[in-house]
């Protein structure tokens, strides 16, 4: 058999004694070429991608330190202003809210 398929290769080579000598010697010869080992067969398989771990529970999203003014942390981390003085009037008025919380 010239034209022989793989899977009728497959079927003379599994019963061997239902067919002649030179039909199973020309099915294993199908086979063969058949199963050609192609780069690909050699290469190991490719590690899974897999998703990122995620941070463990408990841990609470902090606002980011921008800086100290006053003796104070402040968080104006991208050009925010902090007055480092108080005005005249400014103190004054501190001084006379923080006198009526005393009331």
């Amino acid at each position: 058999m010239a034209d022989m398929t793989p899977s009728e290769a497959m079927e003379i080579v599994d019963n061997p004694s239902d067919h002649t000598v030179q039909e199973v010697k020309d099915a294993k010869e199908v086979l063969r070429k058949y199963s050609v080992i192609t780069e690909r067969d050699r290469t190991p398989p490719r590690k899974k991608m897999t998703k990122p771990t995620p941070p463990p529970p408990g841990r609470k999203a902090q606002m980011m330190r921008g800086g100290m003014a006053n003796k104070k942390v402040h968080m104006y981390s991208a050009g925010g202003s902090v007055m480092d003085n108080l005005t005249a009037g400014q103190k004054r008025m501190v001084r006379a809210m923080a006198a009526d919380n005393k009331k």
